[in-house]
């Protein structure tokens, strides 16, 4: 008796290690948190009097802040079935590395699955706003939980331009978030 029991509470933790959740709510703006709040305000001075800022104004200095939490997103126009945009990852930035992308890959590319549906819905959100949008995001693996906040900023290709061709995500995340995602437990679960 006692094995099937220790069996069976061995399935449940493994089911439960094995499941991703991600769930993502809009805060409102300006961004409580300082980096953020920064990022924000540079975004309103880059835009001026225009309904969005343009792409050059996407520099290493403007960006400062946030160097090494920081994703450049290009909005393209949708390539595949059930897209309204399409978010193709030009660079992606963590506080350990900053790489561009050798091979071309989008938010659909990223893993596990509900996290790319959730982070495109957060993306499609703020281009169809064609205004910043902060988002706090929980993340787990059955296991354990970590949260992250996401501040993205639209720019226009041009000044003056109205839709966004460009989205520069600024990332705090809070304790256990880089590990949670290069957790196989979380990454590598499907659904």
């Amino acid at each position: 008796m006692r094995h099937s029991i220790a069996a069976t509470n061995a399935s449940r933790m493994f089911s439960l290690a094995t499941h991703a959740t991600v769930e993502s709510r809009a805060r409102a703006l300006p961004p409580e948190d300082g980096e953020l709040a920064e990022m924000y305000a540079r975004w309103l001075t880059a835009r001026g009097a225009g309904p969005l800022p343009p792409r050059a104004a996407v520099t290493f200095e403007a960006m400062l802040p946030m160097v090494g939490r920081i994703n450049l997103i290009d909005v393209l126009p949708a390539r595949a079935p059930g897209e309204a945009f399409h978010f193709a990852l030009r660079l992606v930035g963590t506080a350990r590395e900053m790489r561009a992308y050798p091979t071309y890959k989008t938010v659909r590319d990223i893993r596990p699955r509900r996290l790319a549906e959730t982070v495109e819905a957060d993306f499609e959100r703020c281009v169809r706003l064609a205004a910043p949008t902060l988002s706090e995001v929980d993340i787990g693996d059955g296991h354990r939980m970590a949260r992250f906040r996401r501040l993205l900023l639209p720019y226009a290709e041009a000044p003056g331009g109205t839709a966004p061709s460009l989205l520069v995500a600024c990332l705090v995340d809070g304790p256990g978030v880089r590990e949670m995602m290069a957790s196989p437990r979380f990454r590598d679960h499907t659904g």
